[in-house]
């Protein structure tokens, strides 16, 4: 089974002092994170795909990388157009740039991972390498 881990341990318990700290009215000073981007990996016979929703990014402004066993993900949400005189009372769309990493526990065929973006969805198809893929082993009868 393919596993990863997101790099910061500290995730979790961050998210939890934010939700409660929301539930005092202090939205507004809550540091929100920028970059944090949801992935679903899912696991398919000779395949895993992994895909998270990008909506408002520039495929061309997107980066994808492996680096050992690390999947790296870089990218920029579109800036928001805001008249001048427009105060923002309250703001849930992101804007800026992010970099997240998944890492990778099992073997994959690097040279042939895949790619693509339609409608605000970053998928990837990351194939297994042919020694992860399950082998039938033959009996020989005595």
């Amino acid at each position: 089974m393919l596993r990863f881990h997101l790099m910061n341990p500290f995730d979790g318990m961050q998210r939890e002092v934010e939700h409660l700290l929301r539930g005092f009215d202090l939205d507004p000073i809550v540091r929100r994170e920028q970059g944090r981007i949801n992935f679903i990996m899912r696991e398919h016979d000779e395949k895993y795909q992994v895909e998270a929703a990008l909506p408002g990014v520039n495929a061309e402004k997107l980066d994808i990388n492996v680096v050992d066993r690390q999947l790296v993900i870089k990218g920029e949400f579109a800036p928001h157009d805001l008249p001048d005189n427009a105060r923002v009372h309250r703001q849930e769309r992101r804007s800026g740039c992010f970099e997240q990493s998944l890492m990778l526990t099992s073997k994959f065929d690097r040279d042939n991972i895949a790619a693509e973006y339609k409608d605000g969805i970053l998928s990837i198809s990351i194939p297994k390498a042919k020694e992860a893929l399950p082998r039938r082993i033959e009996i020989k009868a005595g």
